[in-house]
């Protein structure tokens, strides 16, 4: 067995990971998508005390938690106290968890790598501040939908985080250019970039498409304030392009030929009929 799955767990409040478990010792993955009771992971026996630390017997590296809505910042801890080899952890909509939540990952999870928080409404700038102090050993972020997330936070991330490859800031709109541009400075080995419904504009693309000439994905979905020219800066620096997302974005078929011309293989999402 090479993945351990639970799904839909909805009866009980915990699930156990007790040292005897064969099976999962040697599972190097758990997901625990849409277990929606699920609040915490224990490692041993529930009637030691919950005070002591204990080390991690399976050396879990993935987890994806992925839906638990009913998982807070105390099973969040308890989780990180008992998994901190962890390097790759999605929370995406466990929407009890707050900024204190991201301290405990930070302080606990030194090794992580990848953490996805998209829809976690609660988390606040103070919560990045924490995370950046991971440094260099983040690669992939998510905070799409966290929509109490600005600038400020975004900044220290970039600046910390400066080996991030993928950064998803969708529909964070209290980011704007002052944040993309410190993001495109410190961290020039991006790869992909979601900035949908941000409060983007064509200065915000051009610092991008100097700083950051190996994208390969973008999307500005739904980004009102860009134009042709923004757009047309990007194809021209950034033609490793291979995916482009211009839905809903005020761009004329110039820009779209534009791109067309100078990134040959990327792919362009859009809804302008009269692109086809």
């Amino acid at each position: 067995m090479t993945h351990q799955i639970l799904r839909h767990y909805v009866r009980g409040t915990d699930f156990e990971t007790s040292p005897g478990s064969r099976d999962l010792s040697r599972a190097p993955l758990r997901k625990t998508e849409g277990c929606s009771a699920v609040t915490s992971v224990h490692s041993r026996p529930p009637s030691l005390d919950s005070n002591i630390i204990t080390p991690n017997p399976f050396r879990l590296r993935y987890l994806d938690l992925t839906d638990c809505q009913r998982l807070d910042d105390a099973g969040l801890e308890r989780i990180v106290r008992h998994f901190s080899q962890l390097t790759h952890l999605y929370l995406r909509r466990c929407i009890l968890i707050t900024d204190e939540g991201l301290k405990a990952i930070a302080s606990y999870c030194v090794l992580l790598r990848e953490l996805s928080v998209s829809d976690c409404v609660l988390l606040t700038d103070f919560g990045l501040y924490e995370l950046a102090k991971l440094g260099a050993n983040m690669r992939y972020l998510s905070v799409a939908k966290c929509d109490r997330i600005s600038d400020a936070g975004v900044k220290q991330i970039a600046r910390h985080c400066y080996k991030l490859r993928y950064l998803n800031v969708r529909g964070c709109e209290a980011v704007s250019d002052d944040a993309l541009e410190v993001v495109a400075r410190s961290c020039s080995k991006l790869r992909a970039l979601d900035i949908g419904k941000c409060d983007i504009t064509d200065r915000g693309l051009r610092v991008i498409s100097h700083h950051c000439p190996n994208l390969r994905k973008l999307s500005v979905k739904s980004c009102e304030m860009i134009t042709d020219e923004g757009i047309q800066i990007i194809a021209y620096y950034c033609r490793g392009l291979q995916q482009l997302n211009l839905q809903d974005c005020p761009i004329s078929l110039n820009g779209y030929r534009t791109v067309k011309k100078f990134c040959k293989r990327c792919i362009i999402e859009h809804t302008n009929p009269g692109f086809n």
